[in-house]
């Protein structure tokens, strides 16, 4: 959810510096169909009836979704920002790979966010309690953005880093000025093909 917070931010920052909404319209990103299936899966994987039914399989089929969104930002790691994005989309891999497919999330975070220490469903789900043993803690979801907060859940260090990359990536795009293909000069009459493209590059 912090992501939306990030765009948003993203947004309003090209705006008030004179940037160009339209401009996100010309982003080419590369296999972002791969993306979108990996994400949308997650969506499916989380929410019933699929949560209460893929059992066992659940943190492999989570690893996978994540590796086809890694991978796509791999292939665009020379767009705008996209190298902070992959950066904190491999903090979390690691960390979810580590812990057996599963984000681990801080017992204070979620006291936090729920007012208990208990992720707040039985289905499966990508968060679990990190104890004192948990590897690679400091990349777990040990930050939380606390009710009354609109979009209130906890976070990572790899997820602020998404964020800030996120909105790099919009202000910068909203700033490129568009690519101007010039035509090639059509030959005058009396004049050969070779001479128009001469007097065209000069």
């Amino acid at each position: 959810m912090l992501l939306l917070y990030a765009v948003a931010f993203g947004l309003v920052a090209g705006v008030l510096t004179r940037g160009s909404i339209g401009a996100l319209g010309s982003v080419k990103v590369k296999l972002w169909p791969v993306a979108l299936i990996g994400l949308a899966f997650q969506l499916l994987l989380f929410s019933s009836p699929l949560a209460a039914e893929v059992g066992k399989l659940g943190p492999s089929l989570y690893v996978v979704s994540t590796t086809l969104v890694l991978m796509t930002l791999v292939v665009n790691i020379r767009q705008p920002g996209f190298w902070l994005i992959a950066l904190g989309a491999f903090a979390n891999f690691a960390v979810i790979v580590a812990n057996g497919g599963q984000m681990p999330a801080s017992a204070e975070a979620f006291a936090m966010l729920n007012g208990t220490v208990a992720v707040p469903t039985t289905d499966f789900s990508n968060s679990f309690i990190a104890g004192p043993n948990t590897p690679l803690y400091f990349l777990a979801d040990i930050f939380v953005l606390p009710p009354p907060v609109p979009l209130a859940n906890v976070f990572s260090i790899g997820d602020v880093l998404i964020g800030l990359g996120g909105a790099w990536f919009i202000v910068r795009v909203m700033h490129q000025r568009p690519t101007i293909s010039r035509a090639p000069t059509k030959p005058r009459r009396n004049q050969s093909p070779v001479t128009a493209a001469t007097s065209s590059s000069s």
